[in-house]
This record gives structure tokens, C-alpha cells and sequence, in this order.
């Protein structure tokens, strides 16, 4: 345990994590404030923690109860005391009210008296009193019936007398086994003797706020089966090898280009660009209901989808595409490229023509960004190790440009969000400042105020409330409102990797509602979702998927969030972040791997995740595998 933290902190963590099952809060809470990347396996007595463990202490003490009962029952205890043990559980008496015998000795006191009378006349135990006379059989029959007609006028009736159990002696799910304890196997499939016999209580549905519970008993929808892949080269496909090894030499061969880019069209569905490393620039024709065919060698429906060269003849074939970007109608997409000592940015349609181009003086081209009446691109590159904002007139060869002087593009790269037709923010380390591109010149607005010791990696404009939401290193998360105002949330105990606003349906529309949703994902592995409005800086939900969090992704209707790990994808309702909906993780292949010779570290650099039109498929590709995936 950490000495520094206070010992009553610390048992209500524990008891938390233990008792109260509340495992993904109590484990951010250890990311948090111990440092514990996976507090369930390095912490001690985290692996000796069972799921249900309030339901396995309540059983073993019904357990202990009932034998008690029984040890009671077998010796030679007076029988009032047994009564009254019979009548003890281990949350007090049994029945909220008197028992319906003694109801009916109130209510009824002849027939009572009459029945003691009775009592007292019917033999000893079966061991010393002789068998009982045909006769009083059946008066003991005829009053047990007696007693079983009153009852039900006196205490509702007995087949409705809920029993004391855990409300799991059939299993979470038709198929799911019994639970059994310390070994036990119970022939009555009961986790323990139940002390009163009638109608099964329901059974509850326990709920976990992350996929790690045991507790979860909704099915989690597997994706997997509903996967297609995208072959990105001519010398790289799922065809099979004939050994792994053969596998592995092709995709770090010289034919195996590096997925860098991903982009759908903002409006088609079927329309999906991607890019990358040995001149990689495809616009493929992806159909909407394509699904992988296990004899199709994982191609779209036994045949490699249809797709146009976004790379000209006179590119070199070990050119990089360092950045690709859509304009707002989908019209137009724009890709930068670096072949060596030049780059430039080419603009083409949907159809694969090209249309203009401008030569960039220094590669390569890091961020491309359309503004929203699509007229202008706005690029950043090196100059002389400063940084080179330039914005290109679409259809004209017209441009402006402005150096970030003191300011090095490797250290520290900048990201850029336009807020309004001419005017935009760039950030990076602790720079955040606003420009404006107006009478063939790009000026200066005003410069922020950041987080001293802080380095600011992301910005992400608002278009509805006019807010910007920036994240760095430290784990912070800022909001920005039109004055400059800055509202800080200490969002992650590590570096803030993804950051999102959720979409709204209708952007045409006044926003007046008191609730704007920001997600944010880290390498601390959580991932929340703030309201950008609200004054107090706790997160509307949280999620936990363990390794960090390299991509996140809303459907753009807003209503679901994907997030991703460099192994495995997860998808949750926004709003119901119990469990998780969907779930998909990459099966082993070579074109996963880091095609890197040596590399130092398993890190994978570069992660594209993102939904198309429709919010029923999502793109997720690393490496040199690309993964189109059916989630509706």
C-alpha cells in the first residue's frame, strides 16, 4: 500500500473492490492515486478476490445458519429451542410477522385450544412411541389440510413466500452452471439448504461498468465473424502461406506498405480512403453489406473491392503519404505526400481524378485541414526547424503563409482546428494561439494562457457552443469559452491520447440544452465522457479497457463511442455505459506486426479507427492490416 495515503482511505478501497463489487471505479481510483496501472494483477490481494463476493460471504453465513439448525434439530435441545433457531437467519428473524400458526391461535382460540388438546395426544418420536392407529392418521391428515386452507387467509399463500437465496440456484443464464462453493456440488443445484421452501425469488441481473467483471451476464456482441479486410498492396493479402515464417518475410518485405491513414467518406458509405508508406493512396468502393467469405481469402465477397490510385505516375514507389483529409461534402480529398527531398499536396474527386496541385518547399506535410466552406486547406510543415503554416486557395494557386518561429515540429507537433471561415487555433507544447487569414495575409489573434510544465498535443473546436477542448501530457483536459477563459479537469492519470466531441444530428439547430458531451481517452487505459458545461469537473461515465487507449471514435448520429488498444476494440452506447454492446479483438497475423527491422518497443505508432455515414461499419487499421468491421 502507499504510505502516503491515509489507512482509512485505503480500507474503504479495499472493501469497495472486495464487497461491493465496484471494481472499475475502485480500479481508476487505483490508476489514480497509486499509480497502479492494473491494480487487479499487482496488487496483493487482488487475486484472491472472487466474483460475487458479497453473495459468497451472505452464502457461507446461510450455509453456517442452516447446519446450525440441523446440529439443533439432531441433539437433545429443548424444543422451544429449536423453534426459536428454526425461526433465526443471519439478518434477524425469518418473517417480518407471526408466524400464521400463532395468527391463527389469535384468531381462532377454540379451534386452537382444540388443536393443542390434539398436540398433546399424538405419540412420542418414532424411536420410543408405537406406531399410530389408522384413526389418527387421518386426523393428523385431515388437519394438516385444515391448516393449509386457513393459511392462505391468514398470510397470503405459501407458493408466494419468497425463499432466502442468492437468486442464482439456476445460473445467470440458461446456460450457465449452478454456482458452486468452496467445491461443494449441491444435488438441488441450490447454493445453499434453503431454510424455507416456495416460489424462487427473481433472479437479479447484476451490472459491471467494464468488460473485466464477472459479474456481467448480458452478452457482449463478438464481431469478429463479421469482419472484412482490405488488401493494401499487390504483394499483401489473407491469402495463406505455406508457414509462418514465409507469412512474416512477406509482410516486412519491400511489397508490404504501412497503413497511416483512414478516412471515410463524410457521406457515402460505401466510399472509404486510406493511405500510407510506399506510395499507398486508394479510394476503395467498399459495398454495404459486404461480409468476410471464408473461401474469399478475406477480400469483400470473394473479390478485392473496386478502388482508384490516388498517387500519380511520376511518384516514387517508396514515397510516404504524411497526411489525407476530406473537405466537407466529400467532393474533394486532399493528400500530401514526401518523396524524398520534395513534397506536395494533390487534390482529387471520388472518381479518381486528379485536380490541382501545390508544391510544398520543405517535407513533409503533417496536418492538412479543410475549413468549413471547403475554399480553403490549411498544411503545416518544417521550415528551417520552425514551423510553416501555409493555407492554399482551392482552384487557385494562391497562397499565405506564417512561421511559429522558437518552435520545433519533432518535439513538439502542433495540431490546428478551424473556428470560424478565416480564423483558426494552433497548439503545441505550451503554445495555444489564434490566427486569422484575411487580405492575402495570415496575423496573429491573441495568444492563451497553458498550464505551465504542461504539453498540449490535441485541439478539438465546438462548432455548437463555440467552445475548444485541448489535452496534453499531464493528463489534463481544458475547455476554452470565447473569452479565453480556461476551466481545467484532471481527466487522466497519464497522458490524454484521443479526444472527441460527440456529434449532434441536428447542427443546423439552435443549441439550447444545459449538456455538452466531450469523451477522452489515455494510456492510463480509461476513457471518459465529460459535459463540457457543467461547473463541476467530475466525468459524466467512465470505462476501463486496461492497455492504453489509442483511438476513439462516436457514430455520427452520437448515439454509440468506439474505443480502441492496440489489440482489441470495444463499443458502447452513449448513456448506457454498463457494458460494453459490441466487442472485437484482432486475431493473430504477420500484418499486425511492426514491419520495423528492429525495433525497440512492441509501441505501434500510428492507430485508424473511424465509422462511416451510417454508423453500421468501422474502419480500424494498424500496420499493414486494414479491418472493416459490421457492427449493425
Amino acid at each position: 500500500m502507499k504510505e502516503h495515503l491515509d489507512s482509512n482511505r485505503v480500507n474503504f478501497l479495499i472493501w469497495r473492490y472486495l464487497i461491493e463489487g465496484n471494481y472499475r471505479e475502485t480500479a481508476v481510483k487505483f490508476q489514480k492515486e497509486w499509480h497502479v496501472e492494473e491494480p487487479h494483477r499487482q496488487l496483493d490481494f487482488a487475486q484472491h478476490v472472487k466474483s460475487h463476493a458479497l453473495v459468497n460471504v451472505i452464502n457461507k453465513g446461510l450455509l453456517y445458519n442452516s447446519l446450525e439448525r440441523d446440529y439443533a434439530q439432531s441433539q437433545q435441545v429443548p424444543r422451544d429451542a429449536v423453534a426459536a433457531l428454526a425461526e433465526l437467519g443471519i439478518f434477524g428473524p425469518l418473517q417480518a410477522h407471526p408466524p400464521p400458526l400463532q395468527l391463527e391461535e389469535q384468531q381462532f382460540p377454540q379451534q386452537a385450544d382444540k388443536m393443542d388438546e390434539d398436540d398433546e395426544a399424538e405419540p412420542e418420536p418414532a424411536s420410543t412411541a408405537p406406531v399410530p392407529s389408522g384413526g389418527d392418521v387421518e386426523n393428523n391428515r385431515k388437519r394438516q389440510i385444515d391448516r393449509q386452507q386457513q393459511a392462505p387467509l391468514l398470510n397470503g399463500s405459501p407458493a408466494k413466500r419468497p425463499r432466502l437465496s442468492n437468486g442464482y440456484e439456476n445460473g445467470v443464464d440458461a446456460a450457465t452452471t449452478p454456482m458452486e462453493l468452496d467445491g461443494q456440488n449441491h444435488s438441488d443445484n441450490h447454493a445453499y439448504p434453503s431454510p424455507k421452501e416456495g416460489e424462487q425469488a427473481l433472479t437479479p441481473i447484476p451490472r459491471t461498468d467494464g468488460p473485466e467483471q464477472g459479474t456481467q451476464v448480458e452478452k457482449v456482441e463478438e464481431l469478429a465473424a463479421e469482419t472484412t479486410f482490405i488488401p493494401l498492396g499487390p504483394g499483401l493479402d489473407d491469402a495463406p502461406t505455406s508457414s509462418p515464417t514465409t507469412a512474416l518475410a512477406r509482410i516486412n518485405g519491400e511489397s508490404a506498405p504501412v497503413l497511416l491513414h483512414c478516412q471515410w467518406h463524410p457521406r457515402d458509405p460505401t466510399i472509404l480512403a486510406a493511405a500510407g508508406t510506399d506510395a499507398l493512396a486508394r479510394i476503395w468502393n467498399v459495398s454495404r453489406g459486404a461480409t468476410t467469405d471464408p473461401a474469399s481469402d478475406g477480400h469483400v465477397n470473394g473479390v478485392a473491392p473496386n478502388f482508384h490510385i490516388l498517387v500519380e505516375d511520376d511518384m516514387q514507389p517508396r514515397a510516404t503519404v504524411t497526411a489525407m483529409a476530406w473537405n466537407g461534402d466529400g467532393t474533394v480529398i486532399a493528400v500530401a505526400t514526401d518523396s524524398g527531398s520534395k513534397a506536395r499536396i494533390d487534390l482529387w474527386n471520388t472518381d479518381g481524378t486528379h485536380l490541382q496541385r501545390f508544391e510544398v518547399a520543405e517535407p513533409p506535410v503533417i496536418k492538412i485541414r479543410w475549413n468549413p466552406d471547403n475554399a480553403t486547406i490549411l498544411g503545416i510543415a518544417p521550415d528551417n526547424g520552425e514551423i510553416l503554416i501555409t493555407i492554399y486557395q482551392a482552384g487557385t494557386p494562391n497562397t499565405m503563409t506564417y512561421t511559429l518561429q522558437q518552435h520545433d515540429l519533432d518535439s513538439e507537433p502542433p495540431d490546428v482546428a478551424w473556428i470560424s471561415e478565416s480564423e483558426f487555433l494552433v497548439c503545441g507544447g505550451n503554445l495555444l494561439m489564434a490566427l486569422r487569414c484575411a487580405k492575402g495575409e495570415i496575423t496573429e489573434i491573441r495568444r492563451f494562457e497553458t498550464r505551465e510544465g504542461d504539453s498540449l498535443t490535441q485541439v478539438q473546436f465546438d462548432w455548437r457552443t463555440s467552445l475548444v477542448a485541448t489535452c496534453g501530457e499531464k493528463g489534463f483536459v481544458d475547455i476554452w469559452d470565447s473569452a479565453g477563459k480556461r476551466r481545467e479537469i484532471g481527466a487522466h492519470c497519464d497522458a490524454v491520447t484521443a479526444l472527441a466531441w460527440q456529434p449532434l444530428q441536428q447542427p443546423s439547430q439552435p443549441f439550447t440544452s444545459d449538456e455538452r458531451l466531450l469523451a477522452s481517452g489515455g494510456e492510463d487505459g480509461a476513457i471518459f465522457i465529460w459535459n463540457a458545461l457543467a461547473p463541476a469537473g467530475k466525468a459524466k461515465c467512465s470505462m476501463t479497457m486496461g492497455p492504453p487507449i489509442v483511438a476513439l471514435a462516436f457514430t455520427p448520429d452520437g448515439a454509440f463511442i468506439a474505443g480502441a488498444t492496440s489489440e482489441r476494440i470495444l463499443i458502447w452506447k452513449v448513456g448506457d455505459h454498463s457494458i460494453p454492446r459490441a466487442s472485437w479483438s484482432r486475431a493473430p497475423h504477420p500484418g499486425w506486426l511492426s514491419p520495423r527491422p528492429n525495433p525497440e518497443t512492441d509501441e505501434e505508432d500510428e492507430h485508424c479507427l473511424g465509422w462511416d455515414a451510417t454508423g453500421h461499419k468501422l474502419a480500424y487499421g494498424v500496420n499493414s492490416r486494414l479491418a472493416i468491421i459490421n457492427f449493425r
